[in-house]
């Protein structure tokens, strides 16, 4: 009698689950929408963490903010002003059509301290200044010593700690 299965590589079967894993991460049920804020969000005045970081609220859920042990699940864009004014979009989630993880701690010092501000569900904006971002170091699409903007909808908290 012939089989009709064929042996299945270690590597397909990774891939599988990390495609497995990722489409799971998001709740079906919740519609992500960038342009969703809540009416005069944008013209609201920044907060200003001591570490220099500022947030603003864009939409509030009223619902609960992580704590700092917790991850999170979210879309984003982020972006820095070049010398000339323009906006230049170096990472963004919205094109995945799956939101990213981030665990406690996992990005740098002033998205994650500024995350802890926005309610699940809710959307924060961020401007990060350099040494709560990446300092001096230079990266492919960001400069050395750059202030990072970032437009973030947190779309579910979650503690795998």
């Amino acid at each position: 009698r012939k089989s009709f299965m064929r042996k299945t590589s270690g590597l397909e079967i990774l891939g599988i689950l990390t495609l497995g894993l990722l489409m799971a991460g998001c709740e079906r049920d919740y519609q992500w929408d960038p342009t969703n804020i809540d009416e005069g969000a944008a013209d609201r005045p920044f907060e200003t963490l001591e570490s220099g970081t500022k947030w603003r609220l864009l939409r509030d859920t009223g619902k609960r903010k992580p704590d700092p042990d917790e991850g999170y699940w979210l879309h984003y864009k982020g972006w820095h002003i070049d010398d000339d004014g323009t906006e230049v979009l170096f990472d963004q989630s919205y094109g995945m059509g799956v939101g990213s993880y981030f665990g406690a701690g996992q990005t740098v010092p002033g998205f994650y301290e500024g995350m802890l501000n926005c309610p699940e569900g809710g959307m924060i904006e961020l401007e990060i200044p350099p040494d709560q971002g990446y300092g001096d170091k230079e990266l492919e699409l960001i400069p050395a010593n750059t202030t990072l903007h970032f437009r973030i909808e947190l779309i579910r908290i979650e503690n795998y700690n």
